[in-house]
């Protein structure tokens, strides 16, 4: 049986197409690079432990150059760090900014503890924690970084900032471009044996359901892990965003947003 694919995403790269899918077998996650070009393809794998390292390299090249992306090709601003804040990542999907808060406070007094949130409301993995002093913030980071929490080795380092391209050279989509078709959802992080009967079972609990469409990828048609579900009527559909956010189904927390037909 293939992997389980949690996140994957692509880019031009020159004459190139580099692929990147994070993914997860009975060892554990790992990030697998593809890079495609003519009839060459090539690959590395970096294990989940060290994709962390992976991404603070990636930070320094970018500070390096200056920018935050080739393909927009503007320049970036970099919004410094707060010398009294940590960043703190590999963060458990269940951790909250309240958990996150009871953790530091025995390292000093913490101001404010968040976790990065996603526009469905689901954790990025990573927060930010504010102490009353840059004192207070050496030594959470020096008794912390490491620590088990919520069943994830943290990592936990200074408050770097991020980088953050101008409005003008980072072109946005116009939400009123956007087209919610009232009686379809999309749904995400199906297990990869998941039926259609079986979706449409969960999702009959709020309402009746007119069709539904796994969705699959590549040549070989393997399931993606999404699915497009069609409700008879538009309560139903707004109905299962609200309560099927977040159930399980196949031992999968089920993911569920609005869906877009354009």
């Amino acid at each position: 049986m293939d992997d389980d694919e949690i996140f994957t995403t692509s880019f031009q790269a020159g004459r190139k197409q580099i692929f990147v899918d994070l993914k997860e077998n009975n060892i554990g996650k790992y990030l697998k690079i593809k890079e495609r070009g003519d009839s060459q393809t090539q690959s590395i794998l970096i294990p989940g432990s060290s994709i962390v390292q992976l991404r603070d390299a990636l930070d320094k090249a970018v500070q390096a150059l200056g920018l935050d992306t080739k393909g927009g090709g503007g320049a970036a601003t970099r919004v410094a760090g707060n010398q009294c804040s940590c960043h703190v990542s590999n963060l458990s999907w269940d951790t909250t900014g309240e958990t996150l808060r009871e953790l530091f406070n025995g390292y000093g007094e913490v101001v404010k503890a968040e976790v990065q949130m996603s526009r469905e409301g689901r954790s990025q993995g990573w927060g930010i924690v504010e102490f009353a002093s840059a004192a207070e913030v050496k030594y959470a980071i020096e008794q912390c970084d490491g620590l088990n929490f919520d069943g994830r080795e943290i990592r936990v380092r200074a408050d770097k900032g991020r980088a953050t391209k101008s409005a003008a050279a980072r072109p946005q989509r116009n939400d009123a471009d956007k087209v919610v078709d009232p009686t379809k959802v999309f749904v995400m992080n199906l297990s990869f044996d998941a039926t259609a009967d079986a979706l449409r079972a969960h999702c009959s609990s709020v309402g009746e359901v007119a069709s539904v469409d796994l969705l699959t990828r590549g040549k070989n048609q393997k399931p993606s892990g999404s699915a497009v579900v069609e409700f008879r009527y538009p309560e139903a559909a707004a109905a299962a965003i609200q309560a099927l956010e977040g159930t399980e189904l196949d031992g999968r927390d089920v993911r569920v947003r609005a869906y877009f037909s354009n």
